[in-house]
């Protein structure tokens, strides 16, 4: 593979990590921490069990809008890195892993700062095996003294139900909280 500048925007953001020797430690929302995020649980939206996706901070699903197999879910990874990197050269990465995703075509993306931090927000479509899912993912990078969290929230519907789950999928994405103590 050919070299790639550090915080290309054609590297994903774990080929930045790896480049820059850095790890990602999940954080569970049981233990203490000093940064800590949550997501709204909406009517007909379940807690799945940890298991769903290894070391993800909480997983909601919508059992009650399974189409096709597919079943909408949101995906919330939380993780301490193992050293403090630039947030703004990891977040010029965070696009590339959309991007990279089979028929990406994208919607929307933008760098604002999500409550009050560095966060980079990508809104798509793609094809994931027989599916047409539609997809938002925003990524923050908090730094809390001399420590660094990296928060990242993926929100899937079929295509199809986008415009049905449209309210909700905007809902558990604006109401991602970020808390430090």
């Amino acid at each position: 593979m050919p070299e790639r500048p550090i915080g290309s925007d054609t590297m994903t953001v774990k080929e930045y990590l790896d480049a820059q020797q850095v790890t990602c430690t999940p954080s569970q929302p049981d233990a203490a921490a000093p940064v800590s995020v949550t997501i709204p649980q909406l009517p007909g939206w379940e807690l799945a069990p940890p298991e769903a996706v290894p070391g993800a901070y909480t997983v909601l699903a919508n059992p009650t809008n399974t189409s096709e197999n597919w079943c909408p879910n949101a995906v919330l990874l939380h993780g301490e890195l193992s050293a403090p990197v630039d947030a703004e050269q990891l977040l010029t990465c965070a696009f590339t892993d959309s991007r990279r995703l089979p028929d990406w075509r994208e919607n929307e993306s933008n760098r604002v700062p999500y409550q009050g931090h560095p966060s980079a927000f990508v809104r798509g479509v793609y094809i994931a095996e027989q599916w047409t899912v539609s997809a938002t993912t925003r990524y923050v990078v908090v730094t809390h003294g001399s420590r660094q969290f990296m928060t990242q929230l993926t929100v899937t519907t079929l295509l199809d139900q986008a415009d049905d789950l449209e309210v909700d999928v905007t809902v558990i994405n604006v109401g991602l909280t970020i808390t430090t103590s």
